[in-house]
């Protein structure tokens, strides 16, 4: 067997107690160090051996990257949350916000990743590839608003979806960078007025 099958085969195989707790060391560390991440300092959190890492995840970016693939199925499941269909389209979103905006403040990674890693490489990927499926749904949540009425009709929904999740994330990166401007309450309530006007939600207009 050559040394490139065996490492396949060591990533495939690899047990799932030991990729979970080096992903959960390199978190640790990348909130620890405000995004900086080293291997040698994940393998010490974890309590294994150095180049362990490198075989399950092939790379420091690949380790980075497994970690922020979790942070967006967290995140993703706050999103996506099941909702009472018979609620009015405003009560509804008004509570996913809040959801969202308490997971953001209470996930240890979220200012990292949404914050100084939000332009690397592995973390611009993993993003890219999410942010458009969160778009997509944004935009169904959107047309199901306009379907009943509580939206305008003439909104485009990939545009205003484009525009909330973009918006949501900056926002929140912000409230990080700036504790004393940017509460949670005051987050949800800014973000909130900015989704109203950016769907002309009907209910919102004079």
């Amino acid at each position: 067997m050559s040394p490139a099958t065996a490492l396949s085969k060591t990533r495939r195989g690899a047990p799932p107690e030991a990729r979970a707790r080096l992903i959960e060391a390199a978190a640790e560390a990348l909130v620890a160090n405000d995004g900086a991440l080293e291997m040698a300092d994940v393998a010490r959190r974890a309590g294994a051996a150095a180049g362990l890492a490198y075989h399950y995840f092939g790379s420091k970016a690949g380790l980075v990257s497994a970690v922020v693939e979790l942070f967006y199925d967290r995140y993703d499941a706050v999103i996506n949350a099941p909702m009472d269909p018979r609620e009015r389209w405003s009560t509804r979103e008004r509570r996913r916000l809040e959801r969202v905006v308490d997971f953001l403040f209470a996930e240890p990674l979220a200012a990292v990743v949404l914050g100084r890693l939000a332009r690397t490489p592995e973390v611009a990927a993993v993003e890219a590839a999410r942010r458009r499926r969160m778009i997509e749904l944004a935009a169904r949540n959107i047309r199901n608003g306009q379907r009943s009425g509580e939206i305008a009709a003439g909104i485009d929904p990939m545009i205003a979806g484009a525009a909330i999740i973009g918006g949501v994330d900056e926002a929140a990166a912000y409230a990080f960078e700036n504790p004393r401007r940017a509460s949670r309450k005051a987050l949800t309530e800014n973000l909130w007025t900015f989704i109203s006007g950016a769907v002309r939600l009907k209910e919102a207009l004079p």
